[in-house]
């Protein structure tokens, strides 16, 4: 019983021989230096020099006479103390610790921010443009495509139907631009093929535009389809987060999709396709 009570006090910040001695004290009532060494076993120099440190604790008190005696505190009072001075100094802590997190991310925020290295990358295997897909559209928030109508019909319905339905599970702003010269319904039904019909997805259509298939990602990066062919007959890829030519594609874009006249889009003949849904997970599969 005696080890177990020394074991919990140790759990309030007690040593061991602090432990020993306050409990003689309290189970002795009013005592002496003599009495508490016979108790524990201790010298009484050792002793003399532990008291000091009781009542600082608010554990004990001595009278001033000489030879002086000691009484405990009553336990629960004395005890719950120490709980209280643990509670505030704890308080006083996270208060510190969050007046510090405030200052260094104030003090970071002030830090110039670093460039991100422009970046090329030729995505010339199907297993290439997978694995780069995956990193780029994994938390996308706004997707903008450029593609024609035939590279959605044949042979690749259903891969725009999968990478649409994968893209739906990120609520990713998408906008798909389809240039044909094809009428407005049967553009609806190729659309209508490929949508997941969730998310936000809007599908425009123009007669012609002078540039390759591209999709831009979160406005920060770019693909751009070139000549060249995977094994599998997709078309490789330009990667890059180049802002120049970034900035470029997003603003020739934007003209196309607001019916702006543009060098790269011409006749530029828009129309509302569809609005149906998509969102997210992972561009291609």
């Amino acid at each position: 019983m005696q080890e177990d009570l020394v074991i919990r006090l140790e759990n309030f910040g007690f040593t061991i021989n602090q432990a020993k001695v306050y409990l003689s004290i309290v189970q002795s009532g009013p005592t002496n230096v003599g009495r508490i060494s016979k108790i524990t076993q201790l010298h009484r120099q050792d002793i003399y020099k532990l008291l000091p440190k009781l009542e600082k604790m608010g554990l004990i008190a001595r009278t001033i006479e000489t030879p002086f005696t000691i009484q405990a505190i009553p336990v629960e009072k004395a005890l719950d103390n120490l709980v209280s001075k643990e509670k505030t100094k704890a308080t006083e802590r996270i208060a510190h610790l969050e007046n510090n997190l405030k200052e260094i991310v104030s003090s970071l925020r002030e830090q110039p921010l670093i460039k991100e290295a422009t970046k090329f990358s030729l995505l010339s295997t199907d297993e290439a443009i997978r694995n780069r897909g995956q990193l780029s559209l994994e938390n996308s928030k706004e997707l903008s495509l450029v593609t024609s109508l035939e590279n959605i019909k044949f042979p690749s319905v259903h891969y725009h139907r999968h990478f649409l339905q994968k893209i739906a599970h990120n609520n990713t702003k998408t906008r798909l631009i389809v240039v044909t010269r094809d009428n407005n319904e049967k553009i609806k039904q190729v659309i209508e093929k490929i949508a997941a019909f969730k998310g936000p997805f809007i599908a425009k259509s123009i007669n012609k535009i002078v540039c390759n298939d591209f999709q831009i990602v979160d406005n920060k990066e770019i693909w751009i389809a070139t000549e060249q062919e995977t094994d599998s007959g997709a078309p490789c890829v330009l990667w890059t987060n180049d802002r120049n030519i970034l900035s470029a594609y997003k603003e020739n874009f934007k003209k196309v999709w607001n019916r702006g006249n543009l060098a790269m889009a011409i006749g530029m003949s828009v129309s509302w396709l569809v609005w149906v849904a998509i969102s997210f997970l992972g561009l291609f599969c």
